[in-house]
This record gives structure tokens, sequence and C-alpha cells, in this order.
């Protein structure tokens, strides 16, 4: 970390402090009129950081806001009204380089073909939590005349890890309270002057979007509950087990005729079909298609259960009913990554499921890079949440037999991936 991120973001400080040229000042009444937002996280932080970008439009309404992000979330912003430019980062293809070296190739690459000859009034960084995605470089980097991001000294790790990144900024946001993410991220909007109005995530929709949704599940039994599946995510210790899965769709099959839809990526294919495989109910599986189609899957929904990822947040940004299954025990570190005080979906109806207390020497947080922690939430409790989240109405009971509890063997068959 010191030699591929820190290291690389001091001499960006330095040469931008001592070597490169003043840029021209912001307008004199204080408004800018070009801002570059720095969003180089994950999925859920990208959705996280949507109120951000409606509340600096409001601040400033002939402002033209620039969003650098990760390439494969870039549908997500392009039909987002309050940004004007989107600037995708592409990883370079160079599998002999390390993993974090690559990506410093690629970020120096990227500013030296995209940013090296722009001008911005604000270049905001909006991450409070360690920068290990060079943000804080770039945000250095770029000509602006003014910068503004989260101080280092929020937590021990970015103090030891971020050490001296305050120096990038010229406005510096103090560590401040507990605070959920979208309230750190509009925390950026507030120092600024802003009144914030609201703090609901955004995706927009379109009309293709929404035909694509509805061709893909023409088929679709309207007497059946839609109940989406997010089986995904980045660490293998934050996922709950298929089998748990399997039991949910199984239990919530008895109370209410439902219709699963796995959602994956292209890489959880293998995961969605041994699932499939396990479901009383024949799934439907959505993969490969673009996360603004996911969405519009999930706006016609009934009910989202899924592992704590940004999936989750995409199907509590449109209105789906969410539950949530962390591995992060509801007596652990409430600043951790995974804590749901932090990062729990914003939504008006939502269920975070919790392991009450970590095991063994998982005390703050899980430790352990398989599944752990996770393993205390039931199918039981998962099934309780859903139903209380899901609309009143008389159950329909439905008979699966007791020597295959979970499986039919046409399933297999029958199952119809939707890519």
């Amino acid at each position: 970390m010191l030699l591929w991120v820190t290291l690389p973001t001091w001499l960006a400080i330095v040469w931008r402090k001592y070597l490169a040229a003043c840029p021209p000042a912001v307008n004199r009444d204080g408004s800018p009129r070009s801002i570059v937002i720095f969003r180089l996280d994950q999925l859920g932080d990208l959705v996280l950081t949507t109120p951000l970008f409606r509340e600096l439009k409001r601040l400033y309404p002939g402002v033209r806001c620039t969003v650098v992000l990760r390439s494969q979330y870039k549908a997500l912003l392009t039909t987002n009204r309050n940004v004007d430019e989107i600037l995708p980062l592409r990883e370079l293809k160079a599998e002999w380089l390390p993993s974090r070296a690559r990506w410093l190739v690629s970020v120096l690459w990227f500013y030296w073909v995209e940013l090296r000859s722009r001008q911005f009034d604000f270049a905001i960084s909006p991450r409070w939590d360690v920068d290990e995605s060079l943000a804080t470089m770039l945000c250095a980097l770029t000509n602006a005349g003014k910068r503004v991001g989260h101080t280092s000294r929020v937590s021990p790790a970015k103090s030891r890890i971020n050490r001296g990144f305050d120096a990038a900024f010229d406005v510096t946001l103090p560590p401040g309270p507990l605070r959920h993410e979208v309230d750190r991220n509009l925390a950026v909007a507030d120092v600024l002057g802003a009144k914030i109005r609201s703090r609901q995530p955004e995706i927009v929709l379109t009309q293709t979007d929404r035909k694509f949704a509805d061709e893909l599940l023409k088929n679709h039994d309207s007497g059946r509950t839609l109940v989406a599946l997010g089986i995904g995510g980045r660490a293998a210790g934050r996922k709950w087990p298929l089998e748990r899965y399997a039991e949910c769709i199984a239990r919530l099959n008895e109370q209410r005729l439902v219709q699963p839809v796995i959602l994956c990526s292209a890489d959880e294919d293998g995961d969605a079909s041994a699932l499939s495989v396990k479901l009383a109910v024949p799934p439907y599986i959505l993969s490969g298609v673009s996360l603004r189609t996911v969405c519009a899957v999930l706006e016609r929904c009934e009910l989202f259960v899924g592992n704590d990822t940004g999936t989750a947040h995409l199907a509590a940004a449109m209105n789906c009913p969410t539950v949530v299954v962390s591995r992060h025990p509801a007596n652990g570190d409430p600043t951790h990554p995974n804590s749901p005080a932090r990062f729990a979906p914003r939504g008006a109806r939502f269920r975070v499921l919790q392991p009450q207390t970590g095991k063994g020497e998982c005390l703050a947080s899980c430790r352990k890079p398989e599944p752990h922690c996770v393993l205390q939430v039931t199918a039981e409790q998962v099934v309780d949440s859903a139903m209380d989240l899901l609309p009143r109405q008389q159950a329909q009971r439905v008979v699966v037999r007791a020597d295959s509890p979970f499986i039919k063997p046409s399933v297999v068959e029958s199952a119809m991936v939707l890519a």
C-alpha cells in the first residue's frame, strides 16, 4: 500500500504544491463553473453518492458536473440529469503487473490522456474511509482552483495508510460523528453552503430500460411474487450460502407463490446455476445485462433478498423492499466498512439481518475470508423479515415434497437465463 498508494499520492501533492503552474482562481462570487468528482471505489459507494450530485447542482445550477468512475459503472449515470459528463477509468490489461501496480499505471495514464489539459474550478474526492483507489492522487494532480475532501484523521487505518493526504485539499472536512455514507457524502455539499433537501439515492431509468425489463419478464405469471436474489459479492466472507437462499425460497413459497430472479454478474454464472438446481421454483437468471436493466427488473420486483453488496443499494434506490444479510456483528465496530450504521440500504423499506455477536476471534468485525459470522443468520429470520416487508395478502399454501424440499427434476431444464 505504501508503494502503490501512499507514495504516489505524496509525490502528486508535492508536484502540485511546488512545481505545477497555479490554475486560475474560481469566479469572484465563489460560484464554480465546473466541478470534477472522483468516485473510484465500488458500486454501492457510487449509488450512495447520487444525492451529492443532485445537491451540488441545486447549489450551483449553472455548473458543469464531471464524474470520474470505474468504467463498469458508467451506465448508471448516463441518464442522471445532475451529471453533465462521465469520464470512465478503464484498468489497463497488463496481467503481468501486480494488481495495485496495474491500477496505478491505469490511473496515471487516465490523468495524462483525460485530465492533464483540463481545468476545473472544484475537484472533489468524497471518500470518507481509506482511499485505496488513488482518488486523492487524481484530485491533487488535476488542475483545479479548489480541492475538497475528508481528512485522513477519520480512523486509525486511514491515519496510517493515507497519512499526509490532507495536504491535497484546500477544504478538509473534519471526521464528524458516526453517520451513514449518504450523509458523509452530503457533508461535502454542506461545507460548500448547500441546504440539503433530499438524501435519497437516485437512479433514472428510460422507457427503453423498462421495455427491456418487460420483454425479459414477459412470461412471468402475475400470480407469483417476484423475489430478486442478490447472491454475489466481492468478498467470499460476505456471501450467505446458496443452500440458505434455497431454503428461504422454499419457506416463502409455502406462504405465497413466488418467482425467484437470480441477479449475478457474468463471473457468478456458476453460482447462479448451482443455486437454480436447489430452488423449489425454477428461477429466472439475470446475467450479463446492464446495470440499468437490473434496476428496471428490480423496480418490478416485490422483494430483494441478498448479500451486503452494491446490488442491495440498487434495489433500495428502486424502492424495492430489501432484506440484506450482513456478516457484521450487531455489537461490532460501527465505523467498520461492513457496518450497517454506515452502509445500510437507503430506502423506505429495508431490513438488515446481522449476527448478534461475532464468532471466535471476530469481535469488532468478521475477520474470516470465507463465510463465517454470516452463517449465524438463518433462513427463518430472513423469511420473517421478508413477510414483514411484503404487501399483506392472504397466504397461499403450497405443498412441497418432503423428500425433495428444494428441487424438482425439471428445474435445470426450465430455469430461464436472461442474458
